[in-house]
């Protein structure tokens, strides 16, 4: 049985055809590859260049994940299925805005729901497409 890291690739790949958004694609691999207790801790937030950044709970961990910067950046690369990424980039996040009472939010947005910013992000635009059909 093949780990998720390493089926994830594919199977984005094979949903989206040629129009693979690598950085989505490493946004939403970063909590397979660093684990569930890291993905607690961080949230990785866009790619620049080939430098991933990533934001943390507080300067302990930023140092602590900057010790293991090139067993991670493997390790992305390795499920990415191709070198994507060279450098990680440790920022300290930001507070995240107090969450509305409904689930939809004061816009109407169900996407405002989705607690995974990429996977909020991906939905986002799926339903665009298929409104614009």
């Amino acid at each position: 049985m093949q780990p998720v890291a390493e089926l994830l690739p594919r199977v984005y790949r094979r949903l989206v055809g040629d129009a693979v958004d690598e950085e989505a694609l490493l946004l939403a691999l970063w909590p397979a590859v660093v684990g569930q207790k890291l993905a607690e801790r961080t949230r990785a937030t866009r790619l620049y260049n080939s430098t991933l950044v990533v934001e943390t709970t507080g300067p302990d961990w930023r140092r602590q994940l900057a010790r293991l910067t090139r067993d991670i950046v493997d390790r992305l690369n390795a499920a990415a299925g191709k070198e994507l990424v060279r450098d990680l980039q440790f920022t300290l996040a930001r507070r995240p805005p107090a969450r509305a009472a409904s689930a939809t939010g004061a816009s109407g947005d169900e996407a405002a729901a989705i607690a995974d910013p990429h996977l909020r992000r991906l939905y986002r635009l799926s339903r665009r497409r298929r409104e614009a059909k």
